[in-house]
């Protein structure tokens, strides 16, 4: 996988989205974005997803429990929403649908993998970090 990533200033909603400026440093995303005024930046990735996919690499769904107890692992279609491998605990304790049925947390990924069990021990992997780290309380992305 690429570590390369691009600094992309965006703006708008839904039909009114569009990306403003594509830029090689955070620097100069901020000085452009100052000048104008609006708009956030994000961090995008340079060429995702296509190392993996030259490797023979599957795309799995995960969701996994604090204590490492595997609720779902299985392959999924490469959604272009989905590459850039977002990672993140879905706070059902306090969401309004679970809220009180005792459903736990869990940590939800999706992971280039070569079957079910190497995505399990990369879920498993992402989850002790952040245990260590102390984001599983706190909820944050990985």
């Amino acid at each position: 996988m690429s570590n390369a990533t691009v600094w992309v200033i965006e703006d708008g909603d839904y039909s009114d989205y569009h990306v403003v400026g594509v830029f090689t440093s955070l620097q100069a995303a901020q000085t452009v974005r100052d000048a104008i005024g609006e708009g956030t930046i994000a961090e995008w990735p340079l060429d995702p997803a296509v190392s993996e996919l030259n490797q023979g690499l599957r795309f799995f769904s995960v969701r996994m429990l604090r204590d490492g107890t595997v609720e779902q692992a299985e392959p999924t279609s490469l959604q272009s929403y989905s590459i850039g491998k977002e990672c993140w605990i879905w706070r059902r304790s306090i969401a309004p649908a679970y809220r009180g049925t005792g459903v736990k947390d869990c940590l939800c990924h999706s992971v280039f993998a070569e079957d079910e069990k190497h995505a399990i021990k990369i879920m498993n992997e992402k989850r002790l970090q952040m245990i260590a780290m102390g984001r599983w309380a706190e909820g944050e992305q990985c």
